[in-house]
This record gives structure tokens, C-alpha cells and sequence, in this order.
């Protein structure tokens, strides 16, 4: 195909996906737990170091900084909203339909193409992740990116360089999310009985110049406090086990597929097979299986860990629909207009019937966030100017509610504090539950506290409270020690 076409054509489609999804992508205030989180360590990267992620003033190790350090420039040159803080899934998405468009348009044709860009925007756990503030959107793309390397790297030495860059840069953005990209590679390795030749430890080497030196950085700086936190907790805890309430069946993601891509779910099956016998789709088909099955193995399971799995999909389910659809557009039947209709038709009634399906996919509770409303907090601390400096504190007592909006919002560190003692003491945790005794954080000067409205008859005699604004369930108002 001329390449000024597939250029052209390749344009179009990112420019379709553009409007798709950058649109309203900030009309939402954040959600809480990973969205708000990775938008605070972001924001925090402004004041504090870019090389070593801070969230709430402390710490923390839990993920690697490609998207955050993105999304940290993005904060820096346009401002701290919600848009930016979820723009790099965004656009991360964009790329991918571009990526995808353009490989095919070439290797294949401008139908194949085409369709891989409908099937994706069609996707509706794909659209869902593009417009949370996550990072699997971005591990998406540079898996979406690997693949196509290793798609070539069978006729052209630059694919392993391709491959392992996506590699590096998948590892950057997800740490151990991105196993699966070398595991696709040994196996179609092995299957095709390639030989490694000069490219691929070049292709090696590239990778491990990209990923390491962050992760070196931050061994010599933590040493087994990183590694504990970084692979111990993230990595091996959540494989091994099923924490923070994420208590699901090994068949989970059999059901996030249903709810998640109707009806492009049917066909899925049938283009995996195809794949499997075709050379350059082969690497996508393997990818699919492998990050089914790696998913499933692992026992800490949500729907967003399989968004690397759907651009793979729409790849090969356009390779197997263009093959059906193409002798119809060239016999120029009649009957093609009726079976178009009748597609979308189906893909309607499919979408309407897993609607509440998905809703209850992708709540909070499913998420195993603990129960909890902070919209009247996000409400009250929502651009909105506070005045006093030092930590906003924090009393939610009788319940244990996630805090990642409210540090968000608050623009500053946030303290919890316990003023009455609960009935039973809940498990510490830093994003739900790590409160100070009051008599460490509160003194003679004024100090913000956001609290439920049912505790200020609660606060003991010994404290001096005057309110500033209420909203629904919560008030913000000022707390210092009385008599002095």
C-alpha cells in the first residue's frame, strides 16, 4: 500500500480516537484509591523529588514513575486538574488506535485497519480504563507496541529492538505487569524454532539500559525496604493472595470479557485460533492466552490488569472479520447493508444488557475500596482557597473510610486524628486508616479539620472547634486546644 495512504489513513483513525475519548475527560472529580493516588504522587513530584515518588508527604515505592513522571510534566505546564491528571491513559489510548492502525494498514490492509480502530474504540473496558487516571492503559500500549516488534521481528532485525523497548518502557510504567511480553517472546520463540541473533541482545541490552537504572537507583537509595514494598507487597503478596477485599473466582476475567466487549467476546475465541496458524498474528494470539491465563493464575484479580489484553484482541478479531467481509465488499451484495445493520443492532443489545453488568464491574466495592462517599469532602476542598497552613486533619470515627481524594483535594498532607476512642481498633492502613493521637497533632494554633457533621457534638471539652462550611455528611472547620 502507498505510504502516504496508510500515513493519511493512520491520521484519521487517531484523530476518530482523539474525539472519542479526550472529550470530558475531566468532568468528574477523581475517584478514590489508585486514580486519586497516582495523581497526588504526581502532584507531589512538583515540591518533592521526580526520582523518588512521595505520596501524603511519604514514601512510596508501590509502582514505577513513567506515568507518573508524565503525568507530573503534564501537571507542571498545564495545571493540576482532573484532565491532566487522567490524560496520559488518554492519550496513552490514542496512540495505541494510531500504532495499531498504522502496522496493519501496511502489513495487511486499509479494512483490516479500519476495523482493528472500530473493535478497539468498540471496546468498552478499554474505553472505561482510557478515562480513568491508571496506568494499565499505558502498559497497554507499550505491549501493543512490543507485539508489533515481535510481529517483525521475524523478516526485519529492527523488530527485537522494537520489542524490547516496548518491553522496558511496559516495565517503567507497570513493573511485573510486563512479564508477560518476554513470556509471549520464549514461547513463540520455541514454537517457531527462531534463532536469537545479534538484534535480539541488542534488543536486550536496550531494554535493560531503559528499566534498570531507575530500579537500581532505588535499591542503592531503600535496599530492602524497595524491594519489600516494590515486589513483596505488590508483586508477591497480591499473586499469592487475595487483599484489599478483592476476593474473586479464578474464572473472573472469563465474566469482565463478557461485560466488558459484547459482542466482540463471541468472536474472540475463533481470531485467537486463526492467529495461532498465521506468522505475524501468531505473537498477538500468544499474547492474549498467556495474559489470560497469567491473570488468572494470579489470585489478586481486578478488571483493568487485563486492558493489555484488548488491543491484542482487536488485532487479531480484524485480521479474521476483514477475511469474512471482504469477499462481500468486493461482490458488492445486497444483502451487505442489512447484515451491517443487523451488526449494529446486535452490538446495541448487547451493550444495553450488560450495562448494569459493568456497573457493578467497575464500582468501588467491586474494586475492594472500602464503603465509603468522600464526594462531599472532594465538594468542600474542590478548588476552593483554606486558610491556615500545615496538614489538613482529618476525624472520620465509628468508620474506616479511603482518604487518596481528600489528600488530593486538599493540596497539602493530610493527618488523620482520633478524638474518641472506637469501640474496635481497625488494621492501619495509610490510604484508610492511620490515625495520631490528637494530642500530637493539635496545639494552641488553629488547625483545618474535616470531619462528619455527627462528631462535633463528639469533640471533648478540651478542644476549641469553630466551623467554616458544612456540606451533606461533613463540615471543615478549625481546631486548636482550648484555654490557651
Amino acid at each position: 500500500m502507498p505510504r502516504i495512504r496508510s500515513i493519511s489513513s493512520s491520521f484519521l483513525a487517531t484523530l476518530t480516537a482523539a474525539l472519542a475519548l479526550l472529550p470530558l475527560l475531566g468532568r468528574k472529580p477523581l475517584t478514590d484509591w489508585d486514580e486519586a493516588i497516582y495523581a497526588e504522587v504526581s502532584r507531589e513530584m512538583l515540591g518533592h523529588s521526580w526520582l523518588v515518588p512521595h505520596w501524603n508527604a511519604a514514601l512510596w515505592l508501590e509502582k514505577p514513575p513513567l506515568m507518573l513522571w508524565i503525568t507530573a510534566v503534564f501537571f507542571h505546564l498545564f495545571g493540576v486538574t482532573e484532565f491532566w491528571s487522567r490524560a496520559a491513559s488518554a492519550l496513552s489510548g490514542v496512540a495505541t488506535v494510531g500504532v495499531l492502525h498504522l502496522w496493519l494498514a501496511r502489513s495487511r490492509d486499509l479494512l483490516t485497519a479500519w476495523l482493528s480502530t472500530l473493535l478497539l474504540l468498540g471496546t468498552l473496558g478499554f474505553l472505561h480504563a482510557c478515562h480513568t487516571g491508571e496506568m494499565d492503559v499505558m502498559l497497554a500500549l507499550f505491549c501493543a507496541v512490543a507485539l508489533v516488534g515481535l510481529a517483525m521481528a521475524g523478516e526485519d532485525s529492527a523488530g527485537w529492538l522494537l520489542f524490547w523497548t516496548g518491553c522496558a518502557l511496559a516495565a517503567m510504567t507497570k513493573g511485573a505487569a510486563s512479564v508477560t511480553l518476554p513470556i509471549t517472546a520464549a514461547i513463540l520463540t520455541v514454537v517457531e524454532r527462531r534463532r536469537l541473533r545479534a538484534p535480539f541482545f541488542a534488543g536486550l541490552a536496550l531494554c535493560f539500559a531503559i528499566a534498570l537504572p531507575w530500579h537500581l537507583a532505588m535499591i542503592h537509595l531503600y535496599g530492602r525496604g524497595f524491594v519489600h514494598e516494590y515486589l513483596g507487597m505488590h508483586v508477591l503478596t497480591r499473586a499469592t493472595e487475595q487483599i484489599e477485599g478483592h476476593v474473586t473466582p479464578w474464572w473472573f476475567y472469563f465474566k469482565v470479557l463478557l461485560v466488558a466487549a459484547p459482542p466482540f467476546v463471541l468472536l474472540y475465541p475463533a481470531a485467537v485460533a486463526q492467529a495461532l496458524k498465521d506468522s505475524r498474528m501468531r505473537g498477538f494470539a500468544i499474547f492474549a492466552l498467556v495474559e489470560l491465563a497469567f491473570f488468572t493464575v494470579v489470585e489478586t484479580r481486578l478488571p483493568q490488569y487485563i486492558v493489555p489484553l484488548y488491543p491484542g484482541l482487536a488485532v487479531v478479531t480484524a485480521v479474521w472479520l476483514a477475511d469474512r467481509v471482504r469477499p462481500l465488499l468486493n461482490a458488492r451484495r445486497a444483502t451487505t447493508p442489512r447484515l451491517v445493520l443487523a451488526a449494529a443492532m446486535i452490538s446495541v443489545a448487547a451493550v444495553w444488557a450488560t450495562a448494569p453488568a459493568r456497573k457493578s464491574l467497575h464500582s468501588a466495592n467491586a474494586a475492594g475500596v472500602p464503603a465509603s462517599d468522600s464526594r462531599d469532602s472532594t465538594a468542600l476542598l474542590r478548588d476552593r482557597p483554606q486558610p491556615f497552613d500545615g496538614p489538613l486533619l482529618v476525624w472520620h470515627a465509628g468508620r474506616v473510610m479511603s482518604i487518596p481524594t481528600i489528600v488530593f483535594y486538599a493540596r497539602r498532607p493530610v493527618e488523620q486524628v482520633q478524638l474518641a476512642p472506637l469501640a474496635i481498633e481497625p488494621e492501619t492502613d495509610r490510604y484508610t486508616w492511620n490515625p495520631q493521637p490528637a494530642s500530637e497533632v493539635i496545639s494552641a494554633e488553629p488547625r483545618l479539620i474535616l470531619l462528619d457533621r455527627s462528631l462535633v457534638g463528639r469533640i471533648p471539652a478540651g478542644f476549641r472547634y469553630s466551623p467554616i462550611e458544612a456540606r451533606g455528611e461533613v463540615e471543615l472547620g478549625t481546631i486548636a486546644l482550648a484555654g490557651r
